[in-house]
């Protein structure tokens, strides 16, 4: 039986590696990235050893005129169209609202959660027609967990929330699931400032903010990814999971 193939955006690193890795050997893998070309190339030789099809396909994602090329380029290197789309793609850069220029909140909206919604308009066509899709959007605490300097991010990140729960409403009856994970504090290259702070710092700070007492790994979250992405999760649509050590769920206590 021919694999499906999974779409996923910042897949060469990151949480967005890990869901390959997690997927691999199951799915054909199209993974795009923004910048550094050898990482992606490493990442796409360890995936194809775990007997998948890779192609890596480098792309600064803004908006739907580069989320239609990258679709467009990846069905016509594969052949056909994805059945698993995860958008995974992303950076932050705190900063306090007013303090920030605007131009940067605009572009890093564009970036997080119009990509986001772009990829999907361009990807539930083919799903319509084949009764079935799985949508996995990287949405973060920080979409309903208030933390300072993180405006635009927050807004982005609870845009996505509100945006797939109610795409999974529109969409459910054609065999199509929407899901969101919501990822706390994770190791990857996105976050190194906050891990570097955190790690130099006693384990008591650490668990000051997570009541798990450690730091998230990527494989924290890839599998979790993977499964929402499978057959046995066809009955999970409109989640908003959280992964987060307990990050979210408030007071600590300390």
């Amino acid at each position: 039986m021919e694999k499906r193939l999974a779409l996923i955006t910042g897949g060469t690193s990151g949480i967005g590696l890990a869901a390959a890795e997690a997927l691999a050997g199951t799915c054909e893998l199209a993974l795009a990235y923004a910048n550094n070309h050898e990482k992606a190339e490493e990442a796409a030789a360890l995936l194809k050893d775990k007997g998948s099809t890779v192609k890596i396909f480098p792309r600064n994602l803004d908006g739907y005129a580069s989320a239609g090329d990258l679709y467009t380029t990846v069905v016509s290197e594969f052949g056909r169209q994805p059945e698993i789309l995860v958008n995974s793609a992303g950076r932050i850069k705190d900063g306090m609202f007013f303090q920030t220029d605007f131009s940067f909140h605009e572009q890093l909206l564009r970036e997080h959660l119009l990509v986001t919604m772009a990829l999907c308009h361009l990807s539930l066509k083919s799903m319509y027609g084949k009764r079935y899709g799985r949508i996995v959007n990287l949405s973060s605490i920080s979409g309903f967990y208030a933390k300072r300097g993180q405006v635009n991010y927050a807004a982005a990140k609870s845009g996505i929330i509100g945006f797939t729960r109610t795409l999974a409403l529109e969409v459910a009856h054609r065999g199509i699931t929407a899901n969101v994970v919501a990822p706390g504090l994770i190791r990857t290259p996105m976050t190194a400032g906050i891990v570097n702070y955190l790690e130099k710092t006693s384990s008591r700070e650490t668990g000051k903010h997570i009541p798990a007492g450690f730091i998230g790994e990527p494989e924290d979250v890839g599998p979790l990814v993977a499964f929402l992405c499978s057959d046995q999760a066809r009955y999970i649509t409109g989640a908003v999971i959280p992964v987060d050590g307990g990050r979210s769920l408030g007071d600590t206590g300390i």
